[in-house]
């Protein structure tokens, strides 16, 4: 197969690296087996990839040759680093990274052939962020305390920022997010007798809900500043003072016993080394007949050790110190490290991907909001990558979420069955 040329080779500047980077990448894209993938430079077409009659189709349109060694050397980090600087666009990001993970098995092959070029001070890198007491107030920050603003602008009312449920096809996002609070508060049997823990407050959109809904005692803690301001005053706005007591704790810090826990989406950020405790933490912190709901970004299990000894444009752009559990390994460490068990898993991937769509629309729709609030081009560039990213991600499967209802040893009564 010939490759077109393109005015982006007609330059004497053009390195011998990037023309080499070039040839190889376009090489290694010979091989996909499954669905199709159209390589452009600055609009012209120069090959298409794949099986032309796959209805997954994607383009990527090459607007400086640099991105090849990015997109050759660099894996994800790679990929989205050049997307960042604007040396690669698409009018569908969400499907080159379906057309990418589709086809994983074949790519690990060649980034595992390059990836000992950079994975080594990436993985050290990672290593020194890893949520020590003290890292983990500096991980937080350096994602949830970019200023508030910054959330309000994609966030609905709720300020969730975790996958929604979607009670049908045609919700809304608030509506969504609003279905996903009632069926974590009954699926923990919440009731005006309960004190419930919640481990990650976010912006305090739960402990609002449930106090209000439900007439439970509230503890919830975070170590964000921003989110604990935030919090803070809405909770006074609510005048739910006497029912939900925020704190600024890491969860490892915490005592007492409380009839139920949440913990929505910060397992993310407990990091690899720390699951056991986290688990350990949580087993105490219940009553005997206590309750626990997790909802859990995961990763496929089957590629589970792969991610564990890489680092990707997540971790390394988005949220430092972060990593994805798989299914497996919250059972094993459930198992080895509490005396909790799983009585109900449910999986919401599909419904993180339509979040991601709804969280990227309003994203988009801020642009110019967002680029009169200090944040500039890259910054921008950048989230729209990691938003799309994570959506192709839960769309092909990748990754998923779970919602796990959890139980201590005495616990008996029926579990609720949410949606």
């Amino acid at each position: 197969m010939s490759f077109g040329e393109s005015v982006l080779l007609s330059t004497s500047e053009v390195s011998f690296i990037d023309k080499t980077c070039r040839t190889l990448f376009l090489k290694c894209l010979k091989h996909l087996p499954l669905g199709n993938l159209t390589i452009q430079e600055n609009g012209d077409t120069i090959v298409t990839f794949g099986n032309e009659q796959d209805e997954l189709s994607a383009v990527v349109n090459i607007k400086d040759v640099k991105a090849y060694r990015s997109l050759l050397l660099g894996g994800s980090v790679g990929a989205g680093e050049a997307y960042m600087d604007g040396h690669w666009d698409s009018n569908d990001v969400t499907a080159v990274v379906q057309v990418f993970a589709r086809n994983l098995p074949t790519l690990d092959e060649w980034e595992n052939k390059f990836k000992w070029l950079t994975m080594p001070v990436m993985k050290l890198q990672h290593f020194a962020r890893r949520n020590t007491t003290s890292q983990a107030k500096k991980n937080i920050e350096a994602h949830y305390d970019l200023g508030n603003k910054l959330y309000t602008r994609f966030l609905d009312g709720t300020m969730m920022y975790s996958s929604a449920v979607y009670p049908d096809p045609n919700a809304s996002l608030n509506e969504a997010q609003n279905h996903k609070l009632k069926t974590i508060c009954d699926k923990l049997k919440l009731n005006e007798n309960d004190h419930l823990l919640e481990i990650g407050t976010g912006w305090g959109g739960l402990a609002v809900y449930a106090a209000k809904h439900y007439g439970c005692k509230v503890t919830t803690t975070t170590i964000s500043e921003e989110q604990y301001a935030w919090a803070e005053d809405w909770i006074a706005r609510e005048q739910l003072q006497d029912k939900v007591t925020l704190l600024k704790k890491d969860y490892r810090l915490l005592e007492g016993k409380y009839d139920k826990l949440v913990s929505i989406e910060m397992i993310e950020a407990v990091g690899r080394s720390f699951l056991g405790n986290f688990f350990e933490k949580c087993s105490s912190l219940l009553k005997e007949n206590g309750l626990m709901l997790l909802q859990s970004i995961t990763i496929d299990d089957r590629r589970y050790e792969s991610y564990s000894n890489s680092v990707d444009f997540i971790q390394k752009y988005i949220f430092p110190g972060g990593f994805l559990p798989s299914q497996y390994q919250l059972n094993a460490h459930l198992k080895k490290h509490s005396d909790m068990m799983i009585r109900d898993l449910h999986d919401i991937g599909i419904d993180y991907a339509k979040t991601l769509n709804h969280w990227y629309e309003a994203f988009i729709a801020a642009k110019d909001d967002l680029l009169q609030d200090g944040y500039d081009e890259r910054f921008v560039r950048m989230w729209t990558y990691y938003l799309k990213y994570c959506e192709g991600g839960f769309l092909e499967r990748t990754i998923s979420t779970v919602q796990l209802v959890i139980s201590k040893p005495q616990y008996r009564d029926l579990l609720a069955r949410g949606t």
